[in-house]
């Protein structure tokens, strides 16, 4: 079984969710995501390769699998609709164009470090 991270984005993103959605996420991410992050989530391609989108509902969920760390960190949840107000995809983009997004990886796992 993968742990499963936040990064401050991600948490954010799951704030910004309406109430009746979290728990059911939740539940679908330790029951999918948690036991078989690859199985079950498409790879991305550049800017975004190295990361994975899990679908759910009309959500999707872009993490990136550490396998010696058995942890998967969670950088973004949003809407599957393109024409969404703020494209999961894009923003994370310019996240990784502006090297931001490796850097909200790495505080993810820094903060393992502390356990």
């Amino acid at each position: 079984m993968y742990e499963l991270k936040f990064t401050a984005a991600a948490v954010a993103d799951v704030k910004a969710l309406p109430r009746k959605l979290k728990a059911p996420l939740k539940r679908a991410l330790r029951q999918k995501l948690a036991l078989d992050p690859a199985g079950c989530a498409c790879e991305l391609t550049e800017p975004l390769s190295g990361f994975r989108s899990f679908h759910w509902r009309d959500y999707r969920v872009v993490f990136r699998i550490f396998e010696e760390q058995k942890l998967v960190a969670v950088v973004g949840i949003g809407q599957r609709a393109p024409q969404s107000r703020s494209n999961l995809y894009r923003r994370l983009e310019a996240l990784a164009e502006q090297g931001k997004l490796a850097a909200d990886v790495l505080a993810v796992l820094r903060k393992l470090g502390g356990r």
